[in-house]
């Protein structure tokens, strides 16, 4: 019985070190999925080329491509996800009406590393446009002492936004309630069809401005910015979930 090369070995090395070092990551993941995929490929291919079995021929050629395709759709929507974010670090605020800063997690009544980021980005605008109105949208959720909102309102106010430019919205707990139950909080304070500026993460706005517009809001989006880990985690994580919100959109038609 032949040994395994050691170059088999590598990838398992790089997966551990991976692991050690990030944990159980949407990234970490995704990188030893596809290294399982490429070694079915290849085990599929050498095992034809023994035993000159056709069904392994079929099932490995019909695995590279399969394995081409989602590449190719990978690549294409990391560069759009990657160019929309950095074209958002960059907007004019001057046209629009209200904004709205999506929620990101707090640490008991600390806003997470991700929801600072965000509240940043929206403090910059609102410092350069005195008179626009502000949502902060969060509810409460698991591990959290208070809903996000106050949070997000609290921090905004420490960092010299005026108490009577902020509007809270303390109820949702996902993008979409985010967006729904903002709109409804402006229609209470009687602003109907507003052009929004929403604020969120740079992996974020693509996904938060398509449920925008499945909402019919008028939105421009403005992202803060991530740490590079972080970044690279989340723009793996958002391939699925815009494909699996274009996935529910064909079904649901």
């Amino acid at each position: 019985m032949k040994k395994p090369k050691p170059v088999y070995f590598i990838p398992i090395m790089i997966l551990l070190i991976l692991l050690i070092l990030f944990g159980r990551t949407f990234g970490v993941l995704f990188i030893a999925a596809n290294i399982v995929f490429i070694f079915l490929i290849t085990f599929l291919l050498k095992s034809y080329k023994k035993t000159m079995k056709k069904p392994r021929l079929y099932i490995g050629r019909s695995l590279i491509v399969v394995y081409g395709l989602f590449l190719l759709s990978f690549i294409a929507v990391e560069s759009y996800l990657i160019v929309e974010s950095e074209k958002s670090k960059v907007i004019d605020a001057s046209e629009v009406d209200v904004m709205i800063i999506l929620g990101a997690g707090l640490k008991g009544e600390t806003p997470s590393k991700t929801l600072v980021s965000r509240l940043e980005a929206g403090k910059a605008v609102l410092d350069g446009n005195k008179e626009l109105p502000v949502v902060v949208s969060g509810g409460q959720g698991e591990g959290e002492e208070i809903p996000e909102a106050e949070a997000m309102g609290r921090y905004l106010m420490e960092n010299g936004i005026s108490g009577d430019r902020i509007i809270y919205e303390k109820t949702s707990t996902t993008t979409y309630e985010n967006l729904r139950n903002s709109m409804e909080v402006l229609r209470q304070q009687e602003m109907e069809d507003p052009k929004v500026l929403i604020v969120t993460s740079d992996y974020h706005v693509v996904r938060a401005e398509m449920i925008a517009a499945e909402l019919g809001i008028d939105t421009v989006g403005h992202s803060g910015i991530s740490p590079f880990v972080v970044r690279v985690n989340y723009f793996i994580r958002e391939y699925f979930a815009i494909g699996k919100m274009m996935l529910d959109k064909v079904l649901t038609t």
